[in-house]
């Protein structure tokens, strides 16, 4: 039985060349015939049709305004070859195809595909220094599973052509970007319809990384730009650490543009350089505006930020945020990330607030440890926090607490801007030392998740949401309302006015809970391409106990605008417990 051995250069390649003598006649009856107007009906299933319509040479000349009656009896002619060309990139070797011109106009194909080449053998090698490394097998399990053709699979050109770029790729990834594949060989038996499949990727030498070189700081101390890569000279090549060190760089306050790349072309002793280019935004920054937010109204904000202080690279800000019912003021100092790939930082700031009658000053303080890897971000700090609390112009107290707290976030969506799929998650917990500074002793938990999910991007996108949170205290009444918990209004449950739902105070005030649970079921439906149609049902209560929760509900619609800045909502939602319909506009995802 004879074993046809064969290499494909390209999948679907197409050839426009035509006989001389049919060029020759075309030209001459095309001075005396106008272009026939044709259709082609391809008999043959789905697949191999689409394929056989995106690529053909009989289908694109429908569209050529110089086709004859000559050159188009040529076309019909060469049509099965041609066909029975792309067939073979998708395994069937043994299709049969006819094609012929009836009633003057209409083009039919017929295709008999057959039964696929199915993958009988797949060999994969892996030669060069990275069998010597201990974790060679894993290495080698990696490559194993990037591959996507599998034994008993079909046989495709594309499939091919992708598995072997995926395992060089991931060959490449990892202390080997100078891999290469030095064979592959598709050996095709169409009489028995099994195919065998070998390739060998020689991984070259390990490469290690050399020194950053950066280019294009003249603003900043240059070792701030050394300081964001996770990576130190001489330690393995890994493409990830390159992308997430670009990734850092770009989301850094000091630079407006970042690329970095490994500089292969001064490669000396198997280590790299890596090359950094940069373009420094200005020290300092100026911002004021107008905002407007439907739960607490219209305000005005003006903030500050220094990116150089002591000519170290420290950060300061500053921000200013007054509302008719809240104003605050946030100071900041933060210092560059270290090698470590940790950062630091100090907070402060003074705020007060009065939301359904109860009137609250807060001061916070507190020192950070915070540490950014790829979409995760964590932060591990002290804070103290004093409040004065007036509820209803009756009854006051003054509460503080001094805590450790620990927080953790986690932004996993296709596109940040307009989210089809993904997940954002965020954790927090935080506990006093005891009685140690604090009007009494606490620990707070509290989480939040957003989930996207789209089986069907054309139709919509499902959104779900949850809020969970508890405190425990040795006295409730000794817990700053800011550690508590109220519900209602936009991100939680719409239909019930900010922060309506919690505790009954005096005057008709809402005092906080040390139990909240929110969550929300959407339907977003594309109406044009940046907008979206949502339907929602809200539910959830903030309660000073899980034993005394109840739910409350609401219902509604809105409008989604996709805009350049950030995803705006506009939301109308009825309550299910005073039927009222309450309007919610945010800015934004969820968190």
């Amino acid at each position: 039985m004879p074993i046809i051995s064969t290499t494909f250069s390209a999948a679907r390649r197409r050839s426009r060349s035509l006989r001389l003598s049919v060029l020759a006649v075309c030209l001459w009856a095309g001075a005396a015939h106008a272009k026939p107007d044709y259709t082609v009906d391809i008999d043959a299933p789905a697949n191999l049709a689409q394929l056989l319509r995106n690529n053909l040479e009989l289908v694109a000349g429908q569209q050529d305004a110089d086709i004859d009656q000559g050159w188009l009896d040529e076309l019909v002619k060469e049509a099965p070859d041609e066909a029975k060309k792309l067939l073979d990139t998708e395994g069937y070797f043994h299709a049969k195809v006819s094609a012929k011109l009836e009633n003057g106009n209409q083009v039919k194909i017929k295709v008999e595909p057959g039964e696929p080449v199915l993958i009988d053998d797949v060999t994969i090698r892996l030669v060069g220094s990275i069998r010597e490394q201990a974790d060679y097998q894993q290495r080698f399990a990696q490559a194993l599973e990037a591959w996507a053709l599998p034994m008993g699979a079909p046989f495709r050109q594309e499939d091919w052509d992708a598995s072997k770029r995926a395992v060089l790729r991931k060959v490449q990834a990892d202390s080997f970007p100078r891999a290469r594949m030095t064979a592959s060989e598709a050996r095709i038996d169409p009489a028995s319809g099994k195919a065998t499949l070998d390739v060998t990727v020689d991984s070259g030498a390990l490469i290690r990384f050399g020194d950053i070189q950066v280019k294009g700081m003249s603003r900043y101390p240059s070792d701030l730009a050394n300081g964001l890569a996770d990576f130190n000279p001489g330690s393995a090549y890994n493409q990830q650490k390159l992308l997430d060190y670009q990734s850092a760089l770009e989301q850094s306050p000091y630079f407006s543009s970042v690329i970095v790349s490994p500089d292969f072309d001064h490669l000396a002793d198997n280590r790299v350089p890596v090359a950094v280019d940069v373009v420094e935004l200005p020290r300092q920054k100026l911002e004021s505006g107008l905002t407007y937010d439907s739960d607490v109204g219209p305000g005005v904000r003006l903030g500050y930020d220094h990116y150089n202080i002591f000519q170290r690279g420290y950060t300061g800000s500053m921000l200013v945020d007054w509302k008719r019912e809240q104003q605050s003021l946030s100071l900041g100092l933060g210092f560059p990330r270290q090698a470590d790939g940790y950062s630091h930082s100090i907070t402060s700031s003074f705020k007060s607030e009065t939301v359904q009658g109860l009137k609250t000053d807060t001061v916070d303080a507190g020192l950070w440890r915070i540490r950014s890897r790829g979409n995760i971000e964590s932060r591990l700090g002290v804070e103290f926090l004093k409040e004065s609390e007036e509820a209803g112009g009756v009854t006051s107290r003054d509460t503080h607490v001094s805590q450790l707290v620990y927080g953790w976030t986690q932004r996993a969506v296709d596109d940040p801007m307009r989210p089809r799929s993904g997940y954002l998650l965020d954790a927090r917990l935080s506990g006093s030392l005891g009685m140690l500074g604090s009007s009494t002793s606490i620990i707070r938990g509290y989480g939040r998740a957003v989930g996207y999910w789209s089986p069907f991007p054309k139709y919509g996108t499902f959104v779900g949401r949850i809020e969970l949170g508890q405190v425990w205290a040795k006295d409730g009444a000794e817990v700053p309302s800011a550690l508590l918990f109220r519900a209602g209004g936009a991100n939680s449950v719409r239909g019930y006015d900010y922060q309506s739902l919690g505790l009954p105070g005096p005057n008709g005030s809402v005092l906080g809970g040390r139990v909240v649970a929110t969550g929300s079921v959407e339907y977003q439906i594309p109406i044009k391409p940046d907008w979206r149609f949502a339907l929602f049902s809200d539910a959830g209560n903030a309660a000073d106990s899980w034993k005394g929760f109840q739910t409350m509900r609401a219902y509604g619609v809105g409008v989604r605008w996709l805009s350049p800045v950030a995803p705006l909502s506009f939301d109308i939602a009825k309550g299910e417990n005073d039927g009222k319909l309450r309007w919610n506009l945010s800015l934004g995802l969820a968190f």
